[in-house]
């Protein structure tokens, strides 16, 4: 039975990855957003999207939008943008000001080193499921669909 799903998942597109987590527990940490206010990541926080690649950004906006979230915060979750291997001047000039125009809040992070054991895969968006900042689940997800499957499981 659990085959058959696998496969009926697989034929579905809904490409995620269940990653059993280790027991970790992120710090409560602060970003800047794209308006360079604060953000933060606290022991309320229930939930984190973090994308590293344009295409899996693509998949955060998208999810977002299509569920008519604004208020990513009010809905328990954070969402970061690590655009740190992108080039300082093209983050500047294309990325910001873009990101400054979407209908939701996300951090920004330009440091590698700010998310560097943060788990990560590529061409993935990472979602955590958390509980007083512990890690209670990882996922990967590298679709829209199945991102937003996800979301809509953790109100």
């Amino acid at each position: 039975m659990k085959l058959r799903s696998l496969f009926l998942g697989v034929a579905l597109g809904l490409s995620a990855f269940a990653v059993q987590a280790q027991i970790q527990t992120l710090p409560a940490t602060q970003f800047q957003d794209a308006n360079e206010q604060t953000i933060a990541l606290t022991p309320q926080t229930k939930w984190v999207l973090l994308s590293s690649e344009k295409a899996a950004g693509k998949a955060v906006k998208e999810s977002l939008e299509a569920m008519e979230i604004t208020d990513v915060e009010a809905a328990g979750g954070l969402y970061i943008a690590d655009v740190s291997a992108m080039p300082g001047f093209i983050t500047k000039l294309f990325a910001i000001p873009k990101m400054q125009d979407y209908s939701f809040r996300m951090a920004v992070v330009n440091d590698e080193a700010q998310l560097q054991d943060w788990p990560k895969k590529e061409d993935h968006v990472t979602a955590m499921k958390l509980n007083n900042l512990n890690v209670e689940s990882v996922e990967y997800f590298d679709n829209a669909e199945a991102l937003q499957a996800w979301i809509k499981a953790q109100k």
